[in-house]
């Protein structure tokens, strides 16, 4: 749910928070005269996979949870998965309205300041748990009305499932969200083996805890919800401590404490940089939503189904959202933390980033479904439910494939800080989507698959034009002798 938002690194955190947050701008740059040598692009080689592994397996930990509740769950039956499916599509949606915003001006503030600053990081802590205490209130208090929105009436089986699972989950969101931005602070500061080390922790716990309250508690779907919340609450207190010796805070207490001005400002910059990012993250999730709710309304298999799928797309995205990482993060510095743009090592990040995200997810996909009978059979026991994931994996692992380069696409344009570029992009992905489940054929997952492929194929292909238009920030790719300066 949130492993796509801790994608800021500390280059592109730091110029960010220079035009979100007024900090001074760096100076125009102009083309490197020296050509770059093949022994500098085979380091950058290295510098991106250094990057990106560790952030692979720190993305993974989420998704894989997801899949572990998905994989108890399916043993309850297709009405509990489908309820708990719909559940989880709602939580998603509100989760990335308010931590989008969130976790970019906390992380923007830590990283520009460049130092564990203490007082930055205690109004970034302070602020997500209020955040997160304000979202699990209002999930607690509009749950139904919530689940209406995507699909589930009052009256459908699944809405007894679905109900107990959402307000479970609202529980942990304070955690959820202080666990968010921790992680996302100890990457501002350089820092990725500590939460890669409680990550997998927390993917451990919850494997283990989650059986205990689905089962022998007898807790059902809200069992799964209880288990991942149990755990990531056990993995973010060592977490939080690690945070307190590098800051040198001494204690979770001390590091908690948030100066009220500072947090005012926090707020301030909250506020902002939910205007510039909340239309964006708003064209991002509507089609799923959309979808999500169009599933439910075919009923408890389909939603069923649909919650499989999503949650093996979601499991298998980690290597395009680390090449995205990777590549945001090298060109963000190429293009401004650099005395100079060099073409060479521009091209190179390009290139790297658009191979590795197309090329992994490929493979992964193919891997997966070359073995699509028994990677659904371990999700679900349901034999109609099985059937109707298999008859749209086609369409699933080609939208995974397409992911590996839609995701690197998108990690070049907030690397170049192409803000604008990135919404357009996104939703004019998203309209295509739209576009496709208005059609006037019955709705099937077949339909809403083949939305979603056409959203990512135009996310794809807008976000290349843009790139190559040389137009923006984009002028950096041009020959010297036509480079602009701007």
């Amino acid at each position: 749910m949130r492993t796509t938002l801790i994608t800021l690194a500390t280059v592109a955190s730091a110029r960010t928070a220079a035009l979100q947050l007024g900090l001074p701008k760096r100076p125009k740059l102009s083309m490197r005269a020296a050509a770059t040598n093949e022994a500098e692009l085979k380091g950058l080689n290295r510098e991106f996979l250094s990057i990106a592994l560790p952030a692979v397996v720190q993305f993974a930990a989420e998704p894989v949870a997801r899949l572990v509740d998905t994989a108890y769950m399916g043993r309850l039956g297709a009405t509990a998965l489908g309820g708990a499916g719909a559940a989880v599509s709602a939580q998603y949606a509100l989760g990335k309205l308010s931590n989008d915003p969130l976790l970019r001006t906390s992380i923007s503030l830590v990283a520009a300041e460049g130092e564990a600053n203490d007082s930055s990081i205690a109004a970034a802590l302070c602020l997500a748990l209020v955040v997160g205490a304000v979202q699990g209130l209002g999930v607690l208090l509009m749950a139904p009305k919530l689940l209406q929105a995507f699909g589930v009436a009052s009256t459908s089986p699944m809405a007894s499932h679905a109900l107990w699972y959402l307000r479970t989950a609202a529980l942990g969101a304070p955690t959820a969200t202080v666990w968010l931005v921790a992680n996302g602070v100890f990457r501002g500061l350089g820092d990725t083996a500590t939460p890669l080390k409680w990550a997998l922790a927390f993917t451990a716990m919850n494997a283990i805890l989650d059986p205990l309250f689905i089962f022998p508690l007898g807790l059902g779907a809200a069992g799964a919800a209880a288990g991942t919340a149990l755990s990531q609450t056990l993995a973010l207190y060592p977490l939080l401590r690690a945070l307190s010796k590098r800051t040198g805070a001494g204690s979770v207490a001390n590091l908690l404490k948030c100066d009220r001005q500072k947090l005012i400002e926090q707020l301030g910059n909250y506020g902002k940089a939910g205007t510039l990012v909340l239309v964006r993250t708003l064209g991002k999730i509507s089609a799923y939503s959309v979808c999500a709710r169009e599933a439910a309304k075919l009923g408890a298999v389909s939603s069923a189904a649909h919650a499989v799928c999503f949650a093996l797309g979601v499991a298998t995205t980690q290597l395009c959202e680390a090449a995205a990482v990777a590549t945001q993060t090298l060109l963000a510095r190429e293009f401004y933390a650099e005395k100079a743009t060099d073409l060479k090592r521009s091209h190179r990040i390009l290139r790297l980033g658009l191979a590795t995200g197309l090329g992994c997810s490929s493979l992964l996909a193919t891997a997966t479904f070359l073995n699509r009978h028994n990677v659904v059979a371990g999700l679900t026991t349901d034999p109609k439910v099985r059937a109707a994931c298999i008859s749209v994996f086609p369409l699933v692992m080609l939208c995974q494939a397409l992911k590996g380069l839609a995701y690197p696409v998108n990690g070049l344009l907030m690397g170049a800080l192409d803000w604008s570029a990135a919404s357009v992009t996104m939703w004019a992905s998203n309209i295509a989507c739209l576009l496709v489940l208005a059609r006037p054929t019955p709705s099937s997952l077949d339909k809403l698959w083949r939305g979603f492929a056409a959203l990512f194929i135009v996310q794809c292909g807008a976000g290349l034009l843009r790139v190559a238009s040389r137009t923006g920030p984009w002028t950096r790719l041009r020959r010297p002798s036509s480079a602009s300066t701007a």
